[in-house]
């Protein structure tokens, strides 16, 4: 049997330290307390299938006529699920260049550029939730983006605290701060119990990207 996972999900310890630690904080206290319509939900882990979940969440809001923007960090758009996404009415796609690098291979340049690119698609997502155009938000890699440092975790964490009550919004990626976990209403911890990495065996297309 696979050991017993740690719950990532903060305790009210950690929720009431959280609270007191900033004024920023407070206002995500309030976030908390006030009736949201529209609900976060964070898929994370080191498991696969967190960008297929949230893929997933966007058809199904799709099918149902919400209106939805997937943004992709860190990734180069080629990934199968891409093009379908962008033939779907109301579902409006933005993603990176198809030479974006790995980070562990970028230079400097690299690491501007892709920053740069990164804010740009932020902001047409605040600015798109800001106008109400949209009712489902994908975040997707937000979190190993601000690991990288090629995104302002503070300017996401206070579009979350602030963003419409109507909004539902998405974030993937491995090790989020305790901050949005604490602001998430859904938090799901997908674990690799087993990869056929493992076993030498590559990213297959169609099934893997």
């Amino acid at each position: 049997m696979p050991p017993e996972s740690k719950s990532i999900y903060p305790t009210p310890e950690v929720l009431t330290s959280v609270a007191a630690a900033t004024p920023l904080a407070h206002q995500m206290t309030k976030h908390l307390a006030t009736p949201q319509t529209g609900l976060i939900h964070i898929y994370t882990g080191n498991g696969k299938g967190k960008t297929t979940a949230a893929v997933g969440l966007t058809v199904r809001a799709h099918a149902h006529g919400l209106r939805v923007l997937f943004v992709q960090f860190l990734k180069n758009g080629l990934s199968g699920e891409i093009g379908i996404l962008r033939q779907l009415d109301h579902v409006r796609v933005l993603s990176g260049q198809a030479d974006m690098k790995f980070t562990n291979q970028m230079e400097e340049d690299d690491k501007i550029r892709t920053r740069q690119m990164h804010e740009s698609f932020f902001a047409a997502a605040v600015a798109a939730a800001q106008a109400g155009e949209i009712d489902l938000l994908v975040l997707d890699e937000t979190f190993g983006a601000l690991a990288t440092g090629l995104l302002d975790s503070d300017e996401v964490y206070t579009f979350l605290v602030n963003k419409p009550a109507g909004l539902e919004v998405v974030l993937t990626g491995r090790d989020p701060d305790q901050r949005f976990l604490a602001l998430a209403d859904y938090v799901s911890d997908v674990q690799c119990v087993a990869h056929p990495y493992e076993r030498g065996i590559l990213a297959r297309e169609g099934i893997d990207y």
